[in-house]
């Protein structure tokens, strides 16, 4: 094997100090879930600097946000920061809800917004950045 690793793919390893960064979605992809052939549905977060806006070592480190299409209700308030519409009516419910799709999330990428980090463990005890919460940028 050859392979020429970057910086950038260097980054994607660095398990990051816990805290809210200012991030962007770089990325949002789709994966069959190996359990039932659901779909999870995964953004991925590319930090760019702290909170604060300053310069910060973790420039480039990466988060992923998973969800799974049947749970869906865990990405409340990611769809409040990035101004999803209430537009979907639903019998013997008071309020909106969301109608989501793939296409939506797609246009996601590129947005910026302040985001939770905390280090996660796989069930295979890797630990990863797990982005777990999320706020506009002011």
């Amino acid at each position: 094997m050859k392979a020429i690793v970057t910086p950038s793919d260097l980054k994607r390893g660095d398990i990051v100090d816990p805290g809210w960064y200012q991030c962007i979605i770089s990325d949002y992809s789709e994966k069959e879930a190996g359990t039932d052939k659901s779909t999870n549905c995964i953004f991925t977060f590319k930090i760019e600097a702290t909170r604060d806006g300053k310069p910060t070592k973790y420039a480039g480190c990466q988060g992923n946000k998973m969800m799974n299409e049947k749970a869906l209700g865990f990405g409340k308030k990611l769809y409040e920061v990035l101004e999803f519409p209430k537009t979907l009516e639903v019998p013997g419910e008071e309020e909106k809800g969301y109608e989501l799709s793939s296409e939506l999330f797609r246009q996601t990428i590129g947005s910026r917004l302040l985001v939770y980090m905390k280090v996660g463990k796989s069930n295979k005890d890797n630990e990863f950045n797990d982005p777990t919460d999320f706020e506009k940028l002011k």
